[in-house]
């Protein structure tokens, strides 16, 4: 049975306008579109069902994810016939500020961020020339990045190589500066701030752990403050949680939102981790544990350590049972050319492996 989708996004239509507005909050995707064709065809699908519409909203808020999931974004939108406006509610970041240039219209509120950088991958093993295959792929992923930004921006394609390089950070000022977005709107700033390693913009939170260069922003308070009780003659007593949902229901309500975005965030992170033999411990630090992304990713690497030294020694044990490190070697009486005696070590090593693994 294959895995479910689960979008991240939500699109709407307004009957009366002939719009349509499409939110892209938190991780871009929450599985890898490489090779996958059904998350882009049910994205596809969503927005064609908008319909005949003339203009689109996008409202953005997310420090990036899989790559082509935005590049395809970013490309499904351009070749809208509907005018396309942008408006980034928090932070646009990494892939996220691709899909951000395809607005006809960026808009950027005070406080709010755009991030651009070179694309990253993770392998997990391999020998050389999967790793330069990576490489190449990567410097062909960064050039489509740098085609999208020089066609939104206009700026030279080495400033936006050099940008990228410096994993640049670009309030909303800045970004008009540079091209990428069209308009600054001061009516209602957005507030962005800090605690350790994770940035709140507009309410979600997102991990910078990933970030050589991530911005500095103001300490988020430890908690909401709450306004005193009215002062009467008996005893002080603490604000209940149902009192404080009756009498401040606005603060109730942003308390109750910051939190659901706290959770919804790391359970988004967690779902990166996601590989074969880790899933016993990502469930744990899901459900029961409430362990971080970092926290559960070392825990991860731990265990991979010690799956690794269990199976050289294993290997070890088995040459040992086997007998060969006793087999005295042959005298032959001509020398083998050094081909031969290759060869030789090359097929003893694979029978070997072959008896490990129970073959003849």
């Amino acid at each position: 049975m294959s895995k479910a989708l689960k979008k991240f996004w939500s699109m709407t239509r307004n009957q009366s306008t002939n719009s349509g507005e499409i939110i892209i909050y938190g991780d871009i995707s929450d599985m890898s579109w490489w090779g996958d064709e059904i998350t882009p065809k049910q994205f596809s699908e969503d927005l064609t069902a908008l319909g005949d519409v003339s203009e689109i909203q996008v409202r953005i808020n997310s420090n990036g994810g899989d790559v082509f999931a935005g590049m395809a974004i970013h490309s499904m939108l351009r070749r809208h016939s509907a005018t396309v406006t942008v408006m980034v509610d928090g932070l646009a970041a990494s892939i996220a500020s691709i899909i951000a240039m395809s607005g006809d219209k960026v808009i950027m509120p005070k406080g709010t961020m755009m991030m651009i950088h070179n694309p990253w991958s993770s392998v997990w093993g391999g020998d050389a020339a999967t790793f330069r295959e990576t490489a190449d792929l990567l410097d062909k992923i960064r050039d489509s990045l740098v085609d999208v930004y020089h066609a939104k921006s206009g700026l030279d394609v080495e400033e936006i190589k050099s940008l990228m390089d410096s994993e640049t950070w670009l309030s909303a000022d800045e970004a008009v500066s540079k091209g990428f977005a069209d308009e600054v709107e001061g009516a209602i700033p957005v507030v962005a701030n800090a605690a350790s390693r994770m940035a709140f913009f507009n309410g979600i939170s997102f991990d910078m752990s990933p970030y050589r260069n991530a911005p500095v922003l103001p300490e988020k308070p430890s908690s909401p403050e709450v306004p005193a009780a009215p002062k009467n003659e008996g005893a002080k007593k603490p604000m209940t949680l149902e009192e404080l949902k009756n009498q401040h229901p606005e603060l109730y309500a942003t308390a109750v939102a910051d939190g659901v975005g706290q959770e919804r965030s790391r359970m988004q992170a967690l779902d990166g981790l996601v590989r074969p033999g880790a899933e016993v411990i990502i469930n744990k630090a899901r459900y029961e544990t409430g362990a971080s992304a970092a926290e559960t990713a070392l825990e991860i690497l731990a265990t991979d350590k010690r799956t690794r030294a269990k199976h050289l020694t294993d290997l070890r044990n088995d040459v040992a049972d086997s007998g060969l490190e006793e087999v005295a070697p042959a005298t032959p009486t001509t020398k083998p050319s050094v081909a031969e005696e290759e060869f030789a070590a090359v097929d003893a090593m694979a029978k070997h492996m072959n008896k490990i693994r129970g073959g003849k």
